[in-house]
């Protein structure tokens, strides 16, 4: 383990990358906990318009970064369209420190927040680029790495935001936020050389994908987006299912999520290491099993202790659908990285805001441990699609999830 990491930060460009995911993840995680206390207390808007505004944000994102995704595998320089959406997302994040009105700042966030939307999938697809080019098989393990940072990220960044929001209010908040997307933009500016575009540009075309008519990119696009359902609508309802069923407190809360958060890491490394074994595909399979018995564990839990045990197996689900999870789709397209990458982040995209709404709606419904029954279809679904799905030739080669 420790010499294929070490391989992979001999990789020209990689260890930058590693810091800009490192930054990334701090970037949205120090103002993102307190986003809706800031609309609420500051701007004087309900939590139901806050929502709306979140969802019109999110997906504003998705169809440009799926036309730029495109024109970036045909050769679009991808150093510099990085370096200009991550300046676009620190002129987003500037936005709350000018406008403090909500409709003006809807309009303006729903279009800066689309522009700089790429440039996520883009530093996945310029990592796969680096691996390639350093002659490296080890895809998976170097995805795992990349995730692991962001997840880094995003544990330090509450911290640091709840850190700053004391010393310096809502203000000094997203003055940090729209900085460190700055230092992101510079340090691609400054250390990713413009090689990789300009080897890119030399490939011969490559037939185009369309999502809607191609199953081998439909399925594991569909996949993706029910997981992320699934487990979106248990980010929104444990807490609530903490506090009002099982009779805890907001820091057995904090406790929960703090716990998961940490075990997600050293999981991101382990299914690095077992990815050159068993493949992406028969990994994720393993995650939707535990995913599927961390929820119906829920089901029946009478104690806190048993949920605090059952974060061991959450934190495997979420680190495969987060690490291993945009592999799966990258190794179906190896040709089209930006692409596919592009194609995970807007499943997760969808998967938020359907598990947000669905998971709200059930917990309506039947209450919030009955809630638990969706997740359980979800994961239920998207492994009956996994093992349908018919796997391409260089899938082939690796071991099938069921003999």
């Amino acid at each position: 383990m420790l010499k294929r990491t070490f391989a992979l930060l001999q990789i020209p460009v990689y260890p930058v990358f590693l810091l800009c995911m490192l930054l990334q993840g701090m970037a949205i995680s120090i103002s993102g906990p307190f986003l809706a206390v800031y609309f609420t207390e500051e701007l004087g808007v309900s939590a139901g318009t806050f929502g709306i505004f979140t969802a019109v944000t999110l997906l504003s994102g998705v169809a440009l970064s799926m036309f730029i995704a495109r024109r970036s595998d045909a050769g679009l320089n991808r150093r510099r369209l990085m370096v200009i959406c991550m300046t676009f997302n620190a002129v987003a994040f500037a936005g709350y420190i000018f406008i403090h009105s909500f409709y003006p700042l809807l309009v303006y966030m729903t279009v800066f927040t689309a522009l700089g939307a790429p440039a996520m999938p883009q530093l996945f697809a310029s990592a796969r680029e680096a691996v390639n080019a350093s002659r490296s098989a080890d895809h998976a393990m170097a995805n795992s790495t990349l995730r692991s940072m962001f997840s880094l990220g995003f544990i330090s960044g509450p911290l640091a935001g709840a850190a700053l929001l004391r010393s310096f209010g809502f203000q000094g908040v997203f003055l940090t936020t729209t900085l460190i997307f700055l230092v992101n933009a510079l340090l691609v500016y400054s250390f990713v050389r413009p090689a990789a575009a300009k080897q890119q540009s030399q490939k011969s075309a490559i037939p185009p994908v369309r999502l809607h008519r191609d199953a081998r990119v439909l399925v594991p696009f569909l996949i993706v987006t029910l997981l992320y359902t699934g487990h979106w609508a248990n980010s929104l309802n444990i807490s609530l299912f903490i506090v009002n069923t099982l009779g805890g407190t907001a820091q057995n809360v904090a406790s929960v999520a703090s716990l998961c958060a940490l075990l997600e890491i050293p999981f991101m490394f382990m299914l690095g290491g077992l990815s050159a074994r068993y493949g992406s595909r028969r990994l994720m399979g393993w995650g939707m099993v535990l995913g599927g018995g961390y929820y119906a564990l829920v089901l029946g839990v009478g104690e806190l202790w048993q949920l605090m045990a059952g974060q061991v197996l959450l934190a495997f689900f979420v680190a495969v659908i987060s690490a291993i999870g945009i592999s799966y789709i990258q190794d179906l397209l190896p040709d089209l990285p930006g692409y596919a990458s592009t194609l995970y982040t807007n499943a997760t995209t969808i998967g938020r805001l359907a598990g947000s709404l669905a998971g709200g709606a059930a917990a309506q419904w039947v209450g919030y441990r009955y809630s638990y029954l969706l997740c359980v279809i979800l994961v239920a679904c998207s492994l009956g699609l996994l093992l349908w799905q018919r796997r391409s030739p260089d899938e082939k080669m690796a071991t099938p999830l069921a003999s």
